[in-house]
């Protein structure tokens, strides 16, 4: 199946807060899928654990193109049997946030590539939550004198 996903969100937080947890390990651990060796840095390659995107409980990826705070493109293998993916994350700042701008585009088995179109709207909507949590607790943390 020729997978061509795109999705994009205003995200109402700024740039580097986006940026931050689109490439902090512990941050796309809570976001997107466990992993503990991204680095963002092109040439990184890295593991996600995942359930249900491959039959060997593993999405292997590599760090291709980087420009902090606005562009980085991961290559995708669900251990499918195809060739990787490319997901390609895209920020740019717009009154309210920041707009993401997220694309996968790829050969990949039809099942998996009804689970990413289905499921990166959610995994956004959860990046920009989990974001909005360490605002709170940086409020919070203000408040209380921590």
């Amino acid at each position: 199946m020729n997978l061509d996903v795109s999705h994009q969100e205003l995200i109402p937080h700024p740039v580097d807060k986006v940026w931050a947890a689109l490439t902090d390990p512990a941050s796309i651990s809570d976001w997107l899928m466990a992993t503990d060796d991204f680095r963002p840095k092109v040439g990184c390659r890295f593991r996600m654990k995942t359930q249900r995107l491959s039959t060997t409980g593993w999405v292997d990826a590599e760090v291709l193109e980087l420009e902090p705070p606005h562009r980085m493109v991961w290559s995708w293998s669900a251990n499918d049997g195809n060739s990787p993916s490319t997901v390609t994350f895209q920020l740019a700042a717009e009154e309210g946030g920041t707009r993401i701008s997220l694309r996968q585009v790829g050969e990949i088995d039809p099942a998996i590539g009804g689970i990413l179109r289905e499921g990166w709207p959610g995994r956004v909507q959860a990046l920009a939550e989990l974001i909005g949590q360490g605002a709170n607790q940086r409020s919070a943390d203000n408040l209380s004198g921590a």
